[in-house]
């Protein structure tokens, strides 16, 4: 197969990350829209279940809200208007607020104080707006996440001119429950994201608030399982030093599997990031650029294929959609060292917002944008080829020292897994997937499982349906028997820039002790 990188490699009660590098460059703006007057907001989700992501936009001018269905191969068709009735719409987000398996839309706009939401009635259709709140005032960011662990997303709003963060809790179905302050204290907050920092199993709260040039973060201190989860601690400053702090995300950036922070600021053109050394403390600012003139935005995904994490920024002074390329090492060894600026686009006028997500199919993550002057969504493909967010984590089978376990080889190109089988045992060939996350597992047990906290099943061809050098696959988009009783689902994409864990054995006979030398895996 094309771009495969090869090795062998004999596993001692160890872990092996498999990753792909590839070519390099992105191409030209493809403009989505030029109709959304002032656009600032920008989202990416599967709104018409076809598959294939499509686009969203707010823009504060039109104050309108509008979706871009996704034609497939990163063909886009018209303007499709959720409502105009978002006043200097600012922000939109997508999440399945009713529980009914479609993606509904969000959004916050600043003169009418509003979070509202918008129900997908199917295929791409949407209901009439339904308001959360009236009382963000100034509402300008806004986040989607489950915050008390009953299942459902909640909703993260922040509010510039009451310099507020605040939370509505989903009561199911889509009604909302009150207002809910996380913090009083961020000065003109502009952005919020929301992540597990503290590797406690919850998600809290950052903040990037312009006036105190503060980021910070808020932890969860709620019980979560739906008892008591929600409630937040007092503001944690990560950063006092981002000259008018704009944006914020967070992400493993030195792959010791745990979440860092990024930041941009506008007045001292900076992108930087913050380590996480573990428990949500964080290191000194570490600075990757101070070339992005009016930061706008800051994001992250594995844009050339290397296993780590680059960062996308938006500027809206020199007009720049730009990444950085993310050379350290990884795995905690030399992890977050980042190149100069590369533009991706250097016209993208009052460029405000940028997003990596993969729209034309080929299972790299290609970059949209938004930028306001030009009134432009646009995006660039990645031509960086193969799957750039191919990262597998080999679990080690052999804790007993009953024998050696090679795997080998990775390429990645799509939503399926291949094994290959060396040896001459006609018999089951088997692979438990863990686990889907950040979190390490750990071997342990004599039935040879890797554990974690979210085990999913077990994956098996029955016993020879493959023998001698044979191979089969699996696609591990769809539902696959399970041994012991029921049927473990797999949602989203093998390659969408998590962590998979998988064990692979080869079972000699109905023994569950014996494992062969010799096994390949690739993904596919």
């Amino acid at each position: 197969m094309g771009n495969s990188s090869r090795f062998t490699h004999s596993i001692p009660a160890a872990l092996i990350t498999v990753s792909m590098a590839m070519g390099q460059d992105f191409g030209p703006p493809q403009v989505i829209t030029s109709n959304a007057d002032y656009a600032t907001g920008l989202y990416a989700a599967d709104l018409d279940a076809d598959g294939d992501m499509d686009a969203l936009s707010a823009s504060w001018l039109d104050d309108k809200i509008a979706w871009y269905e996704n034609l497939g191969g990163g063909q886009f068709g018209p303007e499709q208007i959720i409502s105009t009735q978002a006043d200097f719409a600012l922000a939109v987000h997508a999440a399945d607020l009713d529980g009914d398996g479609d993606a509904d839309v969000l959004s916050a706009s600043r003169d009418d104080n509003k979070t509202a939401w918008y129900e997908n009635l199917g295929g791409g259709v949407f209901g009439p707006q339904q308001v959360i709140s009236t009382a963000n005032e100034g509402a300008r960011s806004l986040h989607a996440t489950d915050l008390d662990g009953d299942g459902d997303p909640d909703v993260i709003v922040a509010s510039e001119i009451d310099d507020e963060v605040a939370w509505y809790e989903n009561l199911g179905g889509g009604s909302f429950g009150p207002q809910q302050i996380i913090t009083l204290e961020a000065d003109g907050p502009q952005t919020i994201y929301a992540a597990d920092l503290d590797g406690d199993g919850d998600a809290d709260v950052l903040s990037a608030s312009r006036y105190d040039d503060k980021i910070c973060w808020y932890k969860n201190v709620g019980a979560g399982n739906g008892l008591n989860g929600g409630s937040f601690g007092s503001p944690k400053i990560i950063s006092t030093n981002a000259n008018f702090a704009w944006s914020v995300y967070a992400i493993d950036l030195d792959g010791d599997l745990d979440l860092d922070v990024l930041s941009a600021s506008q007045k001292d053109y900076k992108i930087a990031w913050y380590e996480n050394k573990g428990n949500g403390k964080f290191g000194p600012e570490a600075v990757i650029t101070k070339d992005a003139k009016g930061a706008n935005c800051v994001s992250a995904a594995d844009l050339d294929g290397d296993g780590d994490a680059d960062v996308l920024s938006a500027s809206d002074i020199d007009n720049d959609i730009a990444w950085y390329e993310n050379v350290g090492a990884g795995n905690g060894v030399g992890g977050g060292a980042f190149t100069s600026k590369k533009i991706i686009f250097g016209s993208a006028y009052a460029a405000k917002t940028v997003f990596a997500v993969d729209l034309d199919g080929d299972s790299d993550p290609d970059v949209l944008s938004a930028s306001s002057s030009d009134d432009k969504i646009s995006w660039y493909e990645n031509l960086m080829g193969g799957s750039s967010q191919c990262n597998v984590v080999f679990c080690d089978t052999d804790i007993n020292n009953i024998g050696d376990v090679s795997l080998s080889g990775c390429d990645c190109t799509g939503g399926a897994i291949m094994l290959s089988l060396s040896t001459s045992f006609p018999n089951q060939f088997t692979y438990p997937l863990v686990g889907l996350g950040t979190t390490a597992v750990s071997p342990t047990g004599v039935s040879q499982l890797c554990l974690a906290g979210s085990t999913i099943g077990r994956y098996s061809k029955d016993a020879g349906a493959i023998s001698g050098s044979g191979t089969f696959s699996i696609d591990l988009l769809n539902a696959a028997s399970a041994p012991g009783g029921g049927v473990p689902t797999i949602g989203g994409a093998l390659c969408n820039g998590n962590t998979w864990r998988f064990q692979y054995w080869h079972r000699a006979g109905m023994n569950p002790s014996r494992f062969s030398k010799g096994i390949a895996g690739l993904i596919y």
